[in-house]
């Protein structure tokens, strides 16, 4: 006999922030790491249903830190047509064995030509030399966030820094430069304007950030150790270490760094400032999980009351949605409601009010326990939307589609006409938790449809799949 058991609704836990200031980006007081439950409950299969995994809103920014004052910007001379390397022989072989080889090494000296006589025996490479330089920064060196939000820059060359053990960008970039060297690289360092999630920056719109060029068998490749070391929480740098800023592809890091000098693009085709300015921010995650952009491409959108973005994404791929007020306050996930089915996907936004709103779109495998930051867009609404039904982990796990209806809210003692697209399932039932009744829909295909007229709160849409006489809870009306 087939079984629905009432299931808790999940709650959220939110971490009150700071507002933005003048000189924050986009939103500096979101932080969001990993800290919104936005409904962090697990429903075990004799429970019913499983609720949405965790979401890292702030891994969601990524949080990247910047700052940079360029009279402590250690100048490098300029390379003549400088040739773009392969990054993918670059990829996971050696990478975290030699990440874990420079958490062994300690130096607490103000040598560089000391720290690199420690390193140099652990390469057996101009690869391994760089990727070592790169990981022993960014796992002991600090972000200095005081220093770049009062903008009084102290002395930022690589043996201060090595002293202080933390710095702003500019002296991340001195240090690398220094260290590789050091070790028989060719480096340079290059300062341009970058965005990210938490931005800070100083008052010149064409330079506030600095990393590194590094020539490997006379290839180019581009590195951050700034935003390799970590990410700033509430005003505090967390360490975070963070593979995905070295040797990062160039068509990748073109989305969040713009050079000061295009040939550091090492792009067949550059960029220019508009077009890098109207770019949505995209994430590593959003190349990883193969993720393409259909319907805006650009960073601004002006809706009405609600907004469709329509994506592409990998089979193995999820995505949810979260809609973030002015104030970088995330508001009700049912402002949101997110359809991935096979590889097309659709992100509705709703808005409680005419405004200006951020919608942050994040994805995970199904290896992963935890959503991550994929893309941002900055929306200004100009109506007011209806909130979506509340949806719960299966909803996504099976790439469920909701056809209608969309409303959170259903009309008492009325007939609603239902259709949903379940693939995989074998039935699909309206729950009517106070009678314990399940009213099923009829099936033609994996869609079902059914017209009924509901005189009950809190309608709930189960399905019921093979091999198993449970129902998982889908999603849920008012």
């Amino acid at each position: 006999m087939s079984s629905y058991r009432p299931q808790p609704r999940p709650t959220r836990r939110v971490i009150k922030r700071k507002s933005p200031n003048a000189n924050g980006g986009l939103f500096t007081g979101l932080v969001l790491v990993g800290l919104i439950g936005a409904g962090i409950w697990y429903f075990s299969p004799s429970g019913g249903s499983k609720s949405l995994p965790p979401v890292n809103l702030g891994a969601i920014a990524d949080k990247l830190p910047q700052g940079i004052n360029p009279k402590t910007l250690v100048v490098t001379q300029r390379v003549e047509n400088p040739i773009a390397g392969n990054t993918a022989s670059f990829s996971g072989d050696g990478g975290e064995r030699l990440d874990n080889l420079a958490r062994t090494i300690v130096y607490q000296g103000n040598s560089v030509k000391e720290l690199a006589a420690l390193i140099s025996p652990l390469a057996n490479n101009d690869w391994e030399k760089a990727r070592l330089a790169y990981s022993w920064i960014t796992h002991n060196i600090a972000y200095d966030v005081p220093m770049a939000e009062t903008r009084n820059i102290d002395d930022l060359r690589p043996e201060t820094v090595l002293a202080r053990g933390e710095t702003i960008c500019s002296g991340y970039s001195n240090l690398y430069q220094a260290l590789a060297k050091e070790l028989g690289l060719d480096v340079v360092i290059i300062e341009g304007f970058a965005k990210g999630g938490d931005v800070i920056v100083g008052d010149d719109p064409d330079v506030n950030h600095a990393w590194n060029g590094v020539s490997i068998n006379g290839q180019w490749y581009l590195l951050d150790t700034t935003w390799g070391a970590g990410i700033v929480n509430d005003g505090k740098f967390e360490a975070k270490f963070n593979p995905t800023y070295f040797a990062t592809p160039p068509e990748q890091l073109i989305v969040s760094h713009f050079p000061r000098e295009s040939q550091w693009q090492l792009l067949s085709q550059t960029y220019d400032r508009q077009t890098f300015d109207t770019m949505p921010a995209l994430t590593p995650r959003f190349f990883r999980d193969g993720i393409a952009l259909v319907s805006h491409k650009k960073n601004n959108i002006v809706a009405g009351g609600d907004l469709e973005v329509t994506l592409r994404t990998g089979s193995d791929v999820q995505v949810l949605a979260q809609l973030m007020d002015n104030n970088g306050q995330p508001l009700d996930k049912q402002y949101t409601l997110s359809q991935n089915h096979r590889g097309q996907v659709t992100v509705n936004a709703a808005f409680p009010q005419p405004g200006d709103y951020q919608l942050l779109i994040l994805s995970k495998n199904s290896q992963e326990e935890t959503y991550y930051q994929a893309i941002a867009y900055d929306v200004t609404a100009q109506g007011v939307g209806q909130q979506f039904p509340r949806t719960y982990g299966t909803f996504s796990e099976k790439q469920v589609r909701l056809i209608s209806p969309l409303g959170r809210t259903l009309p008492q003692n009325q007939a609603s006409y239902f259709q949903i697209q379940v693939p995989g399932a074998e039935t699909v039932v309206l729950v009517d938790e106070n009678r314990r009744e399940l009213i099923p829909l009829n099936r033609t295909g994996d869609i079902f449809t059914g017209s009924e007229i509901i005189s009950f709160d809190n309608v709930t849409v189960a399905a019921q799949f093979p091999g198993s006489n449970q129902f998982w809870s889908l999603l849920e009306y008012d």
